[in-house]
């Protein structure tokens, strides 16, 4: 469909018409081509005398270039191309964070691209008003695999809502660059969200069972076969202290290094101001904990250093000596000496495990491995996760009268999540001042 012409002026003497038209926001120079055939170009400008000052400059170029074909058409990737061109200027230029930029690229590829191909829509001359009606069921009937390889059926609704407020955003560019005619642009509404937060998956532990879970957990260490068992199951014991002081997510726990955490004196007490990485679903924050936690995961790492090149040293002599039987552990065979660890510096992950290669952490199914040891030993009637400790610290800082707009802020997340989360929460946690007591003016 052509768009509407409101009015149309000879320039150049006669060899372009500069028009106007309804729906696009500037004056436009329209150029014959051969037979019949004409190339419209935007001047860029609202007003007619500077449109036939710089009507010259746009004539020579339209002539210089030569004609497209009529099946030819911008396509709707290299516009989205164009579209984070300028948001990765913003970014160079401070305006916008980097989780940010990397987010809305995700986006693109990720699902409004897929969409597009769902819909066998192209380019932009395909974009129609109606051709994201179906966007929204379409993210909440398809099928996704998470991280861990399992499958689920459709987004989550704020998810979705987050991907509808962006694509309303692009669409808008899309006409203020006149990719976009302003009658086709689409304009998805966000969706209501009756996820009941409170019930859902991850559920804080009640107090009952989280005194239960730590009965279990500060037995773990007990019984193990050598001190190089020991220290490995203490370690869990203080990870575990750890996300749950700090009110971590599980990502973000594992990107914190040594250089990151400074410790502050308050009176007669100590805190642990820790720089949580811009590279997380949040971005960059500080988050306050308990100092004492830090600091005895700290002195367990120097610990295990020590340990650690104890037995280098223990090796390296059995093998001076001819033994050929050593494994280390990843049960690879040792054959030459190992040079000791390094004493931990400021650029050592927090988490570190000194007994892996590249000082690096536990891989996250083995602290999964340990963490569903200890709920089988409690025999829960709730499903706990490594995200229950996020939703434990929230819950129990709440119940202490920190206000909702600091714990936000301390575990990065909006005061309106934590509401519609938490929503409730003192009735069941406070089950026995408030249901099982009768008011005293009753």
């Amino acid at each position: 469909m052509s768009p509407t012409l409101d009015y149309s002026e000879p320039t150049l003497n006669n060899r372009a018409v500069i028009c106007k038209y309804k729906d696009r926001k500037y004056l436009y120079l329209r150029v014959k081509r051969d037979g019949h055939r004409y190339t419209q170009h935007s001047l860029q400008t609202t007003d007619i005398e500077q449109a036939h000052k710089v009507a010259i400059d746009v004539y020579v170029k339209i002539q210089s270039a030569p004609p497209t074909s009529g099946k030819s058409s911008l396509t709707i990737k290299k516009v989205f191309e164009n579209y984070m061109i300028e948001k990765n200027k913003k970014l160079n230029r401070g305006l916008i964070k980097p989780n940010t930029a990397k987010i809305y690229q995700q986006r693109i590829d990720l699902r409004f691209i897929p969409y597009l191909k769902f819909k066998k829509i192209t380019n932009m001359n395909e974009l129609k008003k109606d051709s994201f009606d179906d966007f929204v069921g379409f993210q909440l009937d398809r099928k996704t695999r998470g991280r861990w390889k399992t499958e689920t059926k459709g987004l989550s609704h704020n998810t979705i809502n987050k991907d509808v407020g962006q694509l309303n955003e692009i669409f808008k560019w899309m006409v203020e660059k006149e990719y976009l005619l302003p009658r086709n642009q689409p304009k998805l509404e966000r969706i209501k969200d009756l996820k009941k937060y409170n019930t859902e998956s991850n559920p804080a532990y009640l107090p009952a069972h989280w005194k239960l879970f730590n009965d279990e957990l500060y037995k773990f260490d007990q019984g193990c076969e050598d001190e190089y068992e020991t220290w490995k199951r203490r370690w869990f014991i203080n990870y575990v202290r750890f996300m749950y002081q700090g009110g971590f997510r599980p990502h973000e726990s594992t990107k914190i290094r040594f250089g990151d955490c400074e410790i502050i004196k308050r009176n007669n007490a100590s805190a642990c101001l820790i720089q949580i990485d811009e590279n997380t679903k949040t971005g960059r924050r500080e988050c306050s904990i308990n100092a004492n936690t830090f600091l005895k995961l700290r002195s367990h790492l120097d610990k295990g250093i020590k340990l650690r090149n104890q037995q280098i040293k223990d090796w390296n002599y059995r093998l001076e000596n001819g033994d050929k039987t050593i494994t280390d552990y990843y049960r690879k065979k040792i054959k030459e000496p190992i040079p000791l660890l390094l004493p931990r510096d400021k650029d050592d992950l927090v988490l570190m495990n000194p007994f892996l290669k590249d000082r690096k952490m536990y891989h996250g199914e083995h602290i999964r491995d340990w963490y569903k040891e200890i709920l089988r030993a409690c025999k829960f009637d709730r499903k706990y996760t490594l995200y229950s400790l996020r939703s434990t610290h929230i819950s129990n800082r709440l119940l202490q009268g920190v206000p909702v707009n600091k714990v936000a802020k301390n575990v990065g997340t909006s005061m309106e999540m934590i509401q519609k989360t938490y929503d409730g929460l003192s009735a069941r946690f406070s089950i026995d001042e408030l249901g099982t007591s009768v008011p005293e003016d009753f």
